[in-house]
């Protein structure tokens, strides 16, 4: 279809040029001077064309007539994926992994921040995670805690049964046996959960002593910065031979990095001195009702001893107390497990929050393509001004997107076949298929345009930016 439009095309010019001639010299010719005399030239009959034998017109399909027309447009190669890259959290870069015009799969290493902070967040909440399981894992059915609890609501109720009619000797037997594994379980208690509590403290005393320093050399590089700052010269060597020891770029970014680094580490300590704070209130805490729950199952032993030999009313009624305080510990168990989960999903969520941080420091390659850019080296801020410091192309799915006329717009559907020529590749002809026709038009001033894409065969030869003709028969 398209030759036979392009063949119409053609014939159609050609008799309209010969009607044209045949018009001119049909009219009078300018007089020319011979002598004295003019002459006047006279009309030459030219031949005449048939445009009806020339004019190809469209073949009838399905009984009903088609006209077609040509419809072109101009536009540029353009890659299917274009990714301009930042990192996502603050630091400074050490590490440049990519290069420019390097060629990256999926997945691939391009630069990296300085890990260190994000690396001890990510320990950090690891541990409180591990901390949060074992503290689960003993109140879970069968646990350290449960049967602790279940063991004393047994305890309890066996008391209880000491004081009913028909008890035997036995009773005291083994009334005299929980009296002595109480008082044994008092003391290792109490050695366990305060040797527990003297390293809590250690911790303390330890991470107190990492502020300290972190604070001083922070001390110690903020005037280092605030010299350089507000004098322009090493606040090391102010002056040398007795003039202004003036630094450069390099000296004053390495001054910028130690205060920013001080900061890191100032804060990091800081962190690690409120968990050292936390875990040695726990400690102190766990000794406190650690001793307490020992002592009380000492005092339930001693008193079922005694109710065993002389029950009085007064033990009956502390018996039922006894059983009742058993239960409800055996049902704050429960409750202690629900927290418990909730204190494990929130250190998952803390840990996953950390490791996404920690990928955030660097910068991968989103898929298979080409660095167009990299704006960064090592020792450089993450984000300089917020722009995008890393670019990735895909170079090798490229397409064509170009913008028809509005008069021409209706002519044109997705399926399509198109021409495309490139001035960049002179005398190459491109085919493709219109992809997509958008719904909306794109207003210039008083022109209104239409973006199609399309899909080439072949992009030998072809690079992003080039521009680009479209032609295609429109219907």
């Amino acid at each position: 279809m398209r030759k036979h439009f392009l063949r119409t095309l053609v014939i159609s010019s050609i008799a309209t040029g010969l009607i044209a001639c045949g018009q001119a010299n049909a009219s009078t010719a300018k007089p020319t001077v011979a002598g004295a005399s003019t002459v006047i030239a006279t009309a030459t009959a030219q031949p005449t064309v048939d445009l009806g034998n020339l004019v190809a017109t469209a073949q009838p399909a399905d009984s009903s007539s088609m006209t077609t027309m040509l419809v072109s447009g101009t536009g540029e190669v353009k890659t299917l994926n274009d990714a301009e890259l930042n990192f996502q959290v603050t630091g400074t870069v050490s590490e440049i992994s990519g290069r420019e015009g390097a060629k990256v799969k999926a997945g691939d290493l391009i630069a990296t921040l300085d890990t260190t902070l994000y690396d001890q967040q990510v320990a950090q909440a690891t541990a409180n995670l591990a901390s949060a399981k074992a503290i689960l894992n003993g109140l879970r059915p069968g646990g350290p805690d449960d049967v602790v609890a279940q063991a004393q609501l047994k305890q309890a109720l066996a008391a209880q049964d000491t004081t009913k009619p028909g008890s035997t000797s036995a009773d005291a037997r083994a009334a005299t046996l929980s009296l002595e594994v109480a008082q044994s379980n008092l003391k290792s208690t109490k050695d366990r959960l305060s040797l527990s509590k003297t390293q809590a403290q250690l911790q303390l005393d330890l991470a107190n002593q990492s502020l300290t320093q972190a604070t001083s050399q922070l001390t110690y590089d903020q005037w280092n910065w605030e010299w350089v700052v507000n004098e322009g010269t090493d606040p090391v060597q102010p002056t040398m031979m007795g003039r202004p020891n003036k630094i450069g770029d390099s000296t004053i970014k390495r001054y910028k990095m130690a205060y920013e680094v001080s900061v890191s580490r100032r804060d990091a300590a800081q962190i690690s001195l409120r968990n050292a704070q936390i875990g040695s209130d726990q400690a102190v805490q766990a000794e406190l009702v650690g001793n307490n729950t020992a002592q009380q199952q000492l005092d339930q032993a001693q008193l079922a001893y005694d109710r065993v030999v002389n029950p009085t009313g007064r033990d009956l009624a502390a018996l039922e107390a006894t059983v009742a305080s058993a239960e409800a510990a055996v049902n704050r168990i429960t409750a202690s497990r629900a927290q418990a989960e909730a204190g494990v999903a929130q250190a998952e969520a803390a840990l996953t929050l950390a490791t996404i941080n920690r990928g955030r420091a660097e910068i991968r390659a989103p898929f298979d393509g080409t660095i167009a850019y990299i704006t960064i080296s090592v020792g450089d801020p993450a984000n300089p001004a917020g722009r995008p410091v890393v670019q990735v192309v895909d170079t090798d799915n490229l397409r064509i997107d170009a913008l028809i006329s509005d008069a021409d717009i209706g002519n044109v559907s997705v399926g399509q076949t198109v021409s495309v020529s490139v001035d960049a590749v002179p005398g190459q002809q491109y085919d493709g298929t219109v992809s997509f026709v958008s719904p909306i038009a794109v207003i210039v001033g008083n022109v209104r345009s239409y973006t199609i894409h399309v899909d080439l065969n072949d992009t030998t030869s072809l690079r992003a930016g080039m521009s680009a003709r479209v032609n295609l028969l429109g219907q």
